[in-house]
């Protein structure tokens, strides 16, 4: 009856250095490939992030650790990081939670080269080549169409220096949903009240973990025109009530460009006999006492451009509810959850505590009755996935809703 919706917020190479090594169960006579670099006692070094020239530079630092472990790599707390020109300037970051690194708000001088070092708690020292600041051109447009029963999303842009040539964009899509039945009561503290905890709206938000990117180095102008990005049916739920893509695009280097179609290559197209084998990734990430010791990741220092468009209903034709897709299709309306009398003096009766304090029931609605004594004799509730939209978002409205 459950149907959670799961995603990932994990970073692009976070998720992507384990999966670099991950496990090839193709059928028949195929070996399964294990990189020797996850399947090592040493726990290697894993850089997530890159060198942000107008924002906040966010790094993640976290080990290698073995395929068949299912918890999240073991982060790597207490370290030292930098940004550093090529002319010795500095700039730290802070630990803002156990792996996670942050700067101040930077802008970085163009026309300079940067690295990041780090220094951890063990006295290990590495630091990323020296690479340049690449200068993001902005979206020349951004928009959606429909075609053939079909939401499809592109967006142009140039740089009029053909500085740019290689590019990659992270999506993030945002939508509103309501549960399929309200709630006006709770149970809290052990008894029925008045619901205080809205629960009937949500905002789901989902990035995949996809990389996309496109060269126009063999193109004679550094352009790109109506770049598809996301395509869905216009009878996803997701544009409902209202629906929000967040476009985010960089400019990188020959090289990053370079490792992340190798790590896209590895963690994307992996999994049948056609499919290419996984090569082994080589960041410029280097431990500066012991250049032979692995390091996963790839530090690039780049400036990026958003834009974000949103979805209204009267953007769209009028339909009836039924004609978008329904995650609630096992859900039944609520009934009678328990009947509350004194006593219980027939012993078939049970408390409203027995039902309601198990966190997949919820209750919705009062049952009265005609009686001035006992007004209230029962409670309608049903099952949390179809009454509660926080199985499958958050009910805390985002920021630029």
């Amino acid at each position: 009856m459950r149907h959670p919706s799961l995603f990932s917020d994990w970073p692009r190479q976070g998720a992507a250095s384990l999966a670099v090594a991950s496990l090839l169960g193709l059928s028949g006579c195929v070996e399964p490939y294990v990189p020797a670099v996850l399947d090592a006692p040493t726990k290697y070094l894993v850089v997530d992030g890159f060198l942000n020239g107008a924002g906040r530079t966010r790094i993640r630092l976290s080990r290698t650790q073995n395929i068949g472990t299912a918890t999240a790599p073991p982060a790597e707390q207490g370290a030292k990081l930098s940004i550093v020109d090529e002319t010795g300037r500095s700039y730290a970051l802070a630990e803002q939670r156990p792996g996670f690194y942050v700067s101040d708000s930077l802008v970085l001088p163009a026309g300079r080269r940067y690295q990041l070092r780090i220094s951890t708690t063990n006295a290990a020292s590495y630091a990323s080549d020296l690479v340049p600041l690449k200068v993001t051109p902005a979206f020349d447009k951004f928009k959606w169409t429909r075609q053939d029963g079909q939401l499809l999303f592109s967006f142009s842009t140039h740089d009029p220096s053909g500085s740019s040539r290689f590019y990659r964009w992270r999506l993030a899509e945002t939508w509103e949903f309501n549960a399929l039945y309200p709630s006006n009561i709770e149970f809290r503290g052990g008894i029925i009240v008045k619901r205080i905890t809205p629960i009937f709206t949500c905002w789901h938000t989902e990035q995949p973990s996809t990389i996309t990117q496109v060269s126009t180095a063999s193109l004679s102008q550094d352009a790109l025109s109506q770049q598809q990005v996301l395509a869905f049916s216009e009878r996803s739920e997701r544009v409902k009530i209202r629906y929000s893509l967040l476009l985010t695009q960089y400019a990188e280097t020959a090289e990053e460009f370079a490792y992340n179609e190798i790590l896209r290559k590895n963690t994307e197209a992996v999994g049948t006999v056609n499919d290419p084998l996984p090569s082994q990734l080589t960041g410029n990430v280097h431990r500066v006492d012991n250049p032979q010791e692995p390091v996963l990741g790839f530090v690039g220092a780049h400036t990026l451009v958003q834009q974000r468009l949103f979805i209204n209903p009267q953007d769209l034709p009028a339909h009836k509810p039924d004609f978008y897709e329904n995650p609630y299709a096992n859900c039944q309306a609520p009934d009678t959850g328990e009947v509350v009398k004194p006593y219980f003096k027939y012993g078939v009766y049970y408390p409203a505590s027995r039902i309601f304090a198990d966190p997949d029931n919820v209750p919705t609605d009062l049952l009265y009755s005609q009686s001035t004594t006992y007004p209230v004799y029962g409670y309608l509730g049903g099952a949390r996935e179809c009454i509660d939209c926080r199985t499958r978002g958050s009910n805390i409205k985002p920021t630029f809703w």
